[in-house]
């Protein structure tokens, strides 16, 4: 039988972040073999992420990543237990490299659990499922991935919020002028968190409930019917000011309240061609 040396067990250790009796008893059980040691490792880690499915995985963090020719995107909502955890640089990793790899696949709305199949960036074959597997053994917490997003575009940005619930990915169709200009709006994004680009993309049953509660508020005022109109036609203009992206005023200064339209198109570009705003726990 291979001897087990206190150099062995720390080198497993050190690559897996687990507890120095459960390497120790890992390698002995391989007879001193760190490889079948791990994969023996994540087994047991399996079975047990398995047995707790079921807890509530209400913190996490989004993961984003943007390729290096800043035309391709991808953006993931990674659940976890606690808070302590969704900060944890093992948890971050593991949803910036989901997200990386849904950047490389083809699908523009993925299925999170085909996601998971997916192999891992750089990981010599292993799947997205290994690492989340991995990422239990470390952290004995349930990790669940809830959506995915890949953009595409002439000018892709992003920007995440320092605490990671918030991520924002624009897509343009051209590069501004001011390298600021992209992050300064998916920052205005992350603020605002509008629901459309364009007030013709909300949908048509939000506006409906906008026109309808507007419309019974100022009929219980006793507003005459000429007024009424008027009325609801200013509710739903401002509704679409507020929530789609284009329409908003630009919420940094720099930009002198001017609308994102105009921002943008003093920068070279016009159009925002897709928008993606996630944040944990939101739609």
């Amino acid at each position: 039988m291979a001897e087990i040396t206190a150099a062995k067990v720390k080198a497993l250790r050190d690559k897996t972040g687990l507890p120095i009796m459960d390497c120790k008893r890992a390698l002995s059980e391989a007879d001193g073999d760190e490889a079948a040691a791990i994969e023996a490792l994540n087994r047991k880690a399996k079975g047990k992420l398995e047995t707790r499915s079921a807890r509530e995985t209400g913190q996490g963090r989004i993961g984003l990543f943007i390729r290096d020719d800043a035309g391709t995107a991808g953006i993931v909502e990674l659940r976890c237990e606690t808070a302590q955890v969704a900060q944890n640089e093992a948890f971050v990793d593991l949803a910036n490299n989901i997200a990386a790899a849904v950047s490389a696949g083809g699908d523009a709305n993925p299925d999170p659990v085909k996601v998971l199949t997916l192999a891992a960036p750089g990981q010599d074959g292993k799947t997205l499922a290994d690492l989340v597997s991995e990422s239990f053994a470390k952290l004995q917490e349930n990790t669940k991935l809830i959506r995915c997003r890949k953009i595409t575009g002439s000018h892709v940005a992003g920007y995440l919020h320092f605490d990671g619930t918030t991520g924002v990915v624009v897509a343009l169709d051209a590069k501004p002028n001011n390298d600021r200009v992209a992050v300064d709006l998916c920052q205005h994004a992350a603020f605002t968190k509008p629901i459309a680009i364009t007030s013709e993309q909300i949908a048509p049953e939000r506006i409906e409930q906008v026109r309808s509660q507007a419309k019974l508020m100022a009929e219980e005022e006793g507003k005459p019917p000429q007024i009424v109109e008027k009325i609801v036609e200013g509710k739903v203009n401002a509704y679409c000011k507020e929530n789609a992206l284009i329409e908003q005023e630009h919420v940094k200064p720099d930009y002198e309240k001017k609308t994102v339209k105009a921002s943008l198109a003093d920068a070279g570009v016009g159009a925002v061609t897709d928008l993606v705003v996630f944040q944990v726990g939101g739609e």
